[in-house]
């Protein structure tokens, strides 16, 4: 789904367990043994991936984590998709008839559903559910508040008298990914999310009017009724709960260990060519394997064909194992993510620029980049901006390592070792505290890594930090919470044009959104809404370079670098790696004629 790639943040598990460029550390391994040669332990088509974190369900408006995302693109669909190479919209379970402008300045989207769409039960997919899967989102008291702002524009969907596979979304005016926004949307089958029209007593006029809907949900019973249905844990574990129009169909979960599809014998789509709605393998299975040494293991014994989000090292290690080699396809693809380190300015500690920027100067990015990676494998960033896109702000300087600036700005900002104990202190909130703090990592070697680094460069200049793991789930539990000062974190994007609103504006602060820093600034604030609504580029390139320039100045993050995503996959499954994460069509690989039953 591709305004998902916005969210994933998530970045699995394994931080910096990086995904047809190749380069010196990150070609393709070129085998010396023909694959067609050898003998697999496997000839099956089942297609088994490994991933490193557990998906907390199988609801995808409920989740913005990677390994949620990997598993239910499988089950559900969208209305459109994105063309794995060209990025361009493309028909999905919908195709775009026409774009309007109204006369009232709003845009209207005309859609028509495929004829042949269907639910598993054979019921034809229409109009209805689409409004339906419209209101889920925009429900307040459904924790779907990343995705929300992609849809304040709506204002309504007329539906066709005549043909229940038309309808058009009316919009209240321009907005930059309105297409792709709409495109993205999930849609789940009304009859089984909410199959007493719970919703459906509610006009959806009342959803996209955001005050009235919130007043409503605060008396309506209903409305708190279907909230706590659709939200069940359940309904994103149980087989026979979890239902979308996809190729696959969750058959088993095993916690800790698999999640196993299979595809459906009577999936709409069976016929189609299209890679994004391909259903080649006949099931495939989610390894859940955590631990790098069991990744190798799984790898050497064959248990696994495909492994996603692989750590760094550990990537640099196998791929340059024969037996490896001669069996798998290394491959190292330019990513659509970055990482950084997140401040939280609601914590006192970081709540002056001074400090914040401090941290910037204290850290060596360049050295980090070649201990975790190597030049080849991970690009500097210097704002929320890739470097890829043509309003990358590159007069912005790359901040340097430097401890005598990062004291300078500690100063400036009021720390200072009064007592005596190596770390700085000062008054805040009539307080004396230190600048002692918890900076919180994903479990991984290169997880690790940051974290060691960061501490030791920190120690230097007097400031204490003492690096915790937690795992995924965990971690932005208590980045959603505000309970954290600073963060490894890491966010994905799609090519399309930046709609910074989800994660800067001062409004998306959670449950709203995933500005968990809490950035908040007036002038920033404006220039989203503005980035929003300027469809010409020419013209909205300075707004771009404007507000990349207003955070560098704020310094609420410390940006780090863009890596290079790292996938590995069985030479028995024809595959082209894509920049989009998961890097591979898992519902696309197919068997190479060789592997047939041999």
């Amino acid at each position: 789904m591709n305004l998902r790639l916005f969210l994933c943040l998530l970045l699995a598990g394994g931080l910096l367990t990086l995904c047809k460029e190749s380069d010196s550390a990150g070609t393709e391994a070129t085998a010396t043994v023909d694959p067609s040669t050898l003998s697999f332990k496997r000839t099956d088509n089942t297609v088994r991936i490994g991933i490193r974190t557990e998906p907390p369900g199988l609801n995808p408006i409920l989740s913005t984590q990677a390994s949620a995302r990997y598993v239910s693109e499988m089950v559900f669909q969208t209305l459109t998709s994105q063309h794995p190479q060209t990025y361009e919209q493309v028909p999905n379970l919908a195709s775009v008839a026409d774009i309007s402008k109204e006369a009232n300045g709003g845009v209207a989207y005309a859609y028509v559903l495929d004829e042949q769409a269907t639910w598993p039960n054979g019921m034809p997919i229409t109009a209805t559910d689409v409004i339906f899967s419209l209101k889920v989102v925009l429900h307040p008291l459904v924790a779907s508040g990343a995705y929300r702002p992609y849809y304040a524009a709506v204002t309504n969907i007329v539906t066709s008298p005549n043909n229940e596979k038309r309808f058009k979304v009316m919009t209240s005016g321009p907005y930059l990914l309105a297409e792709q926004a709409l495109g993205s949307l999930t849609i789940y089958p009304e009859y089984a999310y909410d199959p007493e029209g719970l919703l459906r007593k509610v006009p959806l006029t009342d959803f996209t009017n955001a005050a009235k809907i919130e007043k409503l949900a605060e008396s309506d019973p209903d409305l708190k009724a279907f909230a706590e249905f659709f939200s069940a844990p359940e309904r994103g574990h149980d087989p026979e709960l979890v239902v979308g129009s996809g190729p696959y169909q969750l058959v088993s979960w095993e916690e800790g260990q698999r999640i196993t599809l299979e595809r459906k014998p009577n999936y709409w789509g069976m016929k189609k060519n299209e890679e994004w709605l391909a259903a080649r393998p006949e099931s495939i299975v989610f390894e859940i394997i955590p631990d790098d040494n069991t990744m190798a293991n799984a790898l050497r014994d064959e248990l696994v064909d495909v492994v996603v989000d692989m750590g760094v090292d550990q990537f640099k290690e196998l791929h340059n194992d024969e037996f490896l080699q001669q069996r798998y396809s290394f491959s190292a693809v330019p990513s659509f993510k970055y990482f950084s380190i997140l401040l939280n300015q609601q914590n006192p500690l970081f709540r002056e620029v001074e400090t914040r920027r401090a941290m910037a100067y204290l850290m060596d990015i360049d050295a980090m980049i070649e201990q975790i990676f190597s030049k080849d494998l991970a690009t500097r960033v210097a704002s929320p901006v890739l470097p890829a896109k043509s309003y990358y702000h590159d007069g912005l300087e790359l901040i340097p390592y430097n401890p005598e600036r990062a004291t300078e700005l500690l100063s400036a900002a009021g720390w200072t070792d009064t007592n005596g104990d190596g770390t700085v202190d000062k008054e805040i909130d009539g307080k004396r505290e230190e600048l002692s703090f918890e900076f919180l990592i994903f479990p991984s070697p290169a997880g690790e890594s940051v974290g060691t680094l960061v501490a030791e460069w920190a120690k230097a200049v007097g400031v204490d930090i003492r690096v915790v793991r937690q795992d995924v789930r965990a971690l932005y539990g208590e980045l959603n919470k505000g309970n954290f000062a600073m963060a490894l974190t890491g966010f994905g994007f799609d090519p399309n044009p930046d709609d910074f609103t989800q994660v800067w504006a001062s409004t998306s602060v959670p449950p709203n959104g995933t500005n968990r820093g809490g950035f908040n600034n007036p002038e920033a604030d404006q220039l989203i809404k503005k980035i929003r609504v300027t469809l010409d580029d020419a013209s909205r390139a300075p707004l771009y370079r404007r507000f990349q320039e207003i955070v560098y100045e704020n310094q609420p993050m410390v940006f780090l670098f863009s890596p290079k995503d790292r996938v590995v996959v069985s030479k028995r499954f024809n595959f082209e790696a894509k920049s989009i994460a998961p890097n591979v069509s898992f519902n696309a690989l197919a068997q190479e004629e060789w592997n047939q039953g041999k």
